[in-house]
């Protein structure tokens, strides 16, 4: 398994950088707000999006100031959609610790999403490039859609692999992609190696949310995440959807009951073993396995070695990741 170390190797001193600046963005003169600002980063993630616009950027030369208001933007807009996300499947939980709703209130939570976004779009704003500012309004719309569609297919008495798809675009993949594509145009990349990196980032960020629905039916424990907290919130992730699809017993009331949020807890565990014990899981990291070595393949001639590396173990990290 790569180390953290293998993936920052070529970017250590910026992303060393990118961090206290990320960290000088969490402050208000308002101390109901700032108290606010501080619980949130205490809680934050891995920073996996601005390390993957700090690589890109870098492979195309010098990271410069505009990269680092991009890496700022669009990890706020990540963090701000989280928070937003957590306040409509009313999850109480996030990276092992109480949700912003959980520890205050909704009303507290939809507000405090709203103003991070207001911070990432004045960080867009930044760049003073106007493909990098229609591309964040696009973005919001974009996993607000995603997660309409995601509502809707509560809905759906169907399983469908396609829809899943789409939907794990709208929501993730096209966050990583814009990443990639957007630190290639800041740093004057051609047409075609701004595609190419989109297209890396697209399945990355594919890869990245189907591991992230394979670690739902594991250990709680070793996660930080409620385990099987997606079939309890009646969605429907690859490794149920093939496992069902593939199975010569009427499911059909286990998936009313559960896209319904009706189920019972006996339901939803017969679901939730049935894609485990008859191939859903081992469906699901066959295909992100593929969709890791598309993104290998996607990515352009003539990048650094030493970067093209980091790339690839960036992959890896993804889906060999166990949180």
């Amino acid at each position: 398994m790569v180390s953290r170390t293998d993936i920052l190797d070529p970017i250590q001193e910026e992303f060393d950088l990118f961090e206290q600046r990320y960290a000088s963005l969490f402050h208000c003169s308002d101390a109901a707000v700032d108290i606010l600002l501080k619980f949130l980063l205490r809680r934050r993630g891995k920073f996996v999006r601005p390390i993957l616009v700090l690589l890109t950027a870098k492979c195309f030369g010098e990271i410069n100031e505009k990269t680092y208001n991009l890496a700022s933007a669009l990890e706020l807009m990540h963090q701000g959609s989280l928070i937003h996300d957590d306040v409509v499947d009313e999850s109480c939980e996030r990276r092992g610790h109480r949700s912003v709703n959980a520890a205050y209130d909704n009303r507290v939570a939809v507000l405090l999403g709203d103003f991070i976004v207001s911070k990432a779009l004045q960080e867009m704003s930044k760049t003073d490039n106007r493909s990098c500012i229609d591309a964040i309004f696009s973005l919001i719309g974009t996993l607000s859609e995603g997660e309409l569609t995601q509502l809707d297919t509560l809905n759906h008495s169907q399983l469908s692999e396609d829809l899943y798809f789409q939907i794990i675009t709208k929501k993730t993949a096209i966050l990583f992609a814009t990443c990639t594509s957007l630190a290639a145009v800041l740093n004057g990349a051609s047409d075609s190696e701004i595609e190419a990196f989109r297209t890396y980032g697209l399945l990355a960020g594919q890869c990245f949310q189907i591991k992230d629905d394979i670690l739902d039916y594991m250990d709680s424990s070793i996660t930080g995440k409620p385990q099987g907290n997606d079939l309890q919130q009646g969605k429907f992730t690859l490794p149920a959807i093939y496992a069902l699809q593939h199975s010569d017993r009427d499911w059909s009331g286990h998936i009313k009951a559960i896209r319904s949020m009706e189920a019972t807890p006996q339901q939803i565990l017969e679901v939730a073993d049935f894609s485990v014990s008859n191939g859903g899981i081992s469906y699901a990291e066959s295909k992100m396995e593929s969709l890791r070595r598309q993104a290998v393949e996607s990515l352009p001639a003539g990048i650094p070695p030493r970067l093209h590396q980091a790339l690839e173990n960036y992959l890896e990290m993804i889906v060999s990741r166990q949180k």
